[in-house]
């Protein structure tokens, strides 16, 4: 349906004559001969000396829904997908122990159950004296040892209590990938139990080990987990959070075209013109790319619709002897 929608607009912007473009003269050509590289080789910055130019009425912008953006620096941010699965912190659990000998007369908790610190968990019956024993942390009861009527010691494990408001997630991050890793990052975490939610956390730890079968490493994030909603063995998706050292002019993908060979956006100067400049990539993701040369801020940059000026552009070029 897009598609017929695109070309709908195209035959009846040229129907209705409403497309007007004016070529300059071929030698002031970006894209056309070797002008571009002769002149980022001998160290020209006369880029805006060399633009072309088209006009568009804001009838024919408001029909093909083309949209600006006024160029800004930013840090360049990209994502790095991967799976991993939910497991426990083992310096998050506590072991619950009784004071004294005894025989087991009530047990108050279960397993998976929450539980707060000072939390009475269960009673030992020593002799004719009922002992309390108390959660030494808040947490979520993950084992228990003995059941009523059990005799227990003072040196025995009654239940274990882990904390699991924070929770370890193993993820297998790829070799191409794991330049771009580093210890402190962000990462965000999803699973399907909980659709939408995201979790947050930071990567604590980078194995030094590939994985011979897999040819992954492993890599391992702190995930906060306030509501105790992930629980441990769950598989997830993650999304490791890249960010650049330096600041760029940071754009939607759709606003960079290839033609000739060179990678180019449009310039809005005026209401109805437009000029297209040859730009430089540094960084690029799915949906947005950091451009390193050819802009400066505050410049006023087509982010949408801005194929439809490329086709107008490239028709313009036609019979004009324009290799690409």
């Amino acid at each position: 349906m897009k598609l017929i929608k695109v070309l709908l607009i195209i035959a009846l912007s040229f129907s209705l004559g409403i497309w007007s473009s004016q070529y300059f003269p071929k030698k002031k050509d970006l894209l056309c001969s070797d002008k571009v590289r002769d002149n980022h080789e001998e160290g020209h910055d006369d880029h805006h000396e060399e633009e072309s130019e088209l006009e568009l009425s804001k009838k024919s912008q408001e029909l093909i829904g083309l949209k600006t953006q006024e160029t800004k620096l930013a840090y360049f941010t990209k994502r790095i997908s991967v799976i991993g699965q939910i497991t426990q912190d083992p310096e998050s659990s506590s072991h619950v122990t009784v004071p004294a000998s005894g025989v087991l007369a009530e047990c108050k908790v279960r397993i998976g159950e929450a539980v707060k610190k000072d939390e009475t968990i269960c009673v030992i019956k020593n002799g004719d004296s009922l002992i309390e024993v108390k959660a030494p942390v808040s947490g979520v009861v993950i084992s228990a040892s003995f059941k009523t009527g059990d005799r227990v010691d003072a040196v025995s494990s009654m239940h274990t209590i882990a904390d699991l408001s924070k929770l370890w997630v193993t993820l297998d991050v790829y070799e191409k990938d794991i330049a771009d890793v580093k210890l402190g990052q962000k990462i965000f975490i999803q699973s399907i139990a909980y659709p939408g939610k995201r979790f947050s956390g930071e990567i604590t730890f980078i194995s030094p080990r590939v994985d011979e079968d897999s040819h992954t490493i492993k890599v391992r994030a702190l995930i906060q987990n306030p509501d105790y909603l992930l629980k441990l063995g769950m598989f997830i998706n993650a999304d490791i959070i890249v960010e650049s050292q330096d600041k760029d002019i940071v754009l939607p993908a759709e606003a960079v075209h290839l033609i000739g060979g060179e990678r180019v956006v449009f310039i809005k100067t005026n209401e109805e013109k437009f000029r297209i400049r040859a730009v430089e990539v540094k960084e690029q993701a799915k949906d947005k790319v950091a451009v390193s040369e050819g802009l400066n801020e505050g410049e006023d940059v087509v982010v949408a619709a801005g194929f439809l000026l490329k086709s107008e552009f490239l028709k313009s070029q036609m019979g004009e002897g324009c290799a690409d």
